[in-house]
């Protein structure tokens, strides 16, 4: 099984083990979220890691073009930043930011 790891502008973490029959893609624990309850219930996880490990999943899947708008819609909202949660200097919820990333997805 072969590992990627990638970190954004933004130090999200996000990775993908891709073997010869597998592969799985997800967000690492440093992204802030996994294991943060607290952050869960009062909705202002950061869903960007997990956003960019979606992308990362249809680039394997050989889906280059949804995966490039993926991106592009999440760096769009993010660098606009109206939409952003607490760790990135906003007060937006995780819903939020899923909601910018899809209206600004072309």
């Amino acid at each position: 099984m072969m590992s990627c790891l990638k970190f954004t502008n933004a130090r999200h973490l996000f990775l993908g083990n891709v073997g010869a029959d597998h592969a799985v893609f997800e967000q690492g624990a440093s992204a802030g979220n996994v294991g943060n309850e607290k952050l869960v219930q009062q909705k202002k996880a950061n869903p960007v890691a997990v956003l960019l490990s979606s992308a990362m999943m249809l680039r394997h899947l050989q889906f280059p073009s949804f995966a490039d708008r993926l991106e592009t819609a999440v760096k769009k909202v993010i660098s606009g930043g109206k939409y952003r949660t607490k760790d990135l200097g906003g007060t937006s919820t995780t819903q939020e930011v899923v909601d910018a990333v899809i209206a600004a997805l072309d």
